[in-house]
């Protein structure tokens, strides 16, 4: 998968997918997999997004850059083309339309969700595109809201869930577990004092970390699975002053050390908590190792 950053100039008949895309979730797997069809049709499927956050409101992502890039291409995606939001923000919908995706990006056939907006103030919509495009003879399909049981398919929705911890909800809405991805770098060795040594993983300050306590999880590292336990948050009983992610990996032993790993949330376990001494500490991650244990056996 190729990824350009505009302004760039495709050679080819194109079909193009919009959106912000992060999570990559049911509903804009929905929008991209319509655009990846149009392979059938020698179009080359492309996804146009945002290279930074443009929301009002500063959140968490729930996708790095390199994770959306490795879900989209899981998608079937072949060329990816980012833009600062700056860059566009004051683009009429006309030049949006005429200069950047029929000119630059040849589109052929368009795609987008039913929320879309574009163009200076994000004064445009879905239908205007459609009408705008359909003067120069593209087709432009809108896709409809995507429900999962009665509940909307959404990044703000999956947002509010991950924060609450209830990552096995997010991931039914996300279509894939919620993950954390980062270098192993040096800790405190607090777990090594306690025969519970872990991976501190150093995860990009723009990702949305999910309510601070303990979680069952997958690592994989060199195309391994491991299964561990996590705490995330800021450790009260030896204190921390950021946020970390750690992870202790289940029956495994070995210095990993500037690997790069993954972390896939399977379920929350319980909150972080204050413990009065080490020794009340490992007593309880004694018993977080069962309950992971217990969910990694069902």
């Amino acid at each position: 998968m190729k990824i350009l950053k505009y302004p760039c100039v495709i050679p080819v008949d194109t079909a193009v997918a919009l959106g912000r895309f992060d999570g990559v979730h049911h509903g804009h797997s929905a929008v991209i997999s319509a655009a990846v069809k149009c392979k059938d049709q020698g179009l080359v499927p492309v996804v146009f997004t945002f290279s930074d956050n443009p929301g009002k409101e500063p959140h968490g992502l729930l996708t790095t850059e390199s994770e959306k890039y490795t879900l989209l291409e899981q998608l079937g995606v072949q060329i990816v083309v980012t833009v600062a939001f700056d860059e566009v923000r004051n683009m009429s919908p006309e030049d949006f339309v005429s200069c950047l995706l029929l000119g630059q990006l040849r589109a052929k056939e368009i795609f987008c969700g039913y929320n879309y907006r574009f163009g200076a103030g994000a004064a445009a919509d879905a239908d205007t595109l459609a009408q705008l495009c359909a003067e120069e003879g593209v087709n432009v399909t809108c896709i409809p809201e995507v429900m999962v049981g009665d509940r909307q398919v959404s990044s703000t929705a999956i947002r509010k869930l991950i924060s609450e911890g209830k990552v096995l909800a997010g991931e039914e809405l996300l279509g894939h577990r919620y993950s954390l991805s980062g270098k192993v770098v040096h800790g405190n060795a607090i777990g090594r004092k306690i025969n519970t040594p872990t991976l501190n993983i150093d995860v990009d300050k723009q990702k949305l970390l999910p309510r601070y306590g303990v979680y069952a999880a997958k690592v994989f590292t060199d195309g391994v699975e491991y299964n561990s336990v996590c705490n995330i948050g800021e450790k009260p009983t030896v204190g921390s002053e950021l946020p970390t992610v750690e992870a202790y990996l289940l029956d495994v032993k070995g210095d990993f050390y500037d690997a790069e790993v993954t972390l896939e949330l399977l379920e929350f376990i319980r909150p972080e908590q204050k413990f009065s001494d080490i020794e009340s500490l490992r007593s309880v991650i004694s018993k977080d190792i069962s309950e992971a244990r217990r969910i990694f056996d069902k």
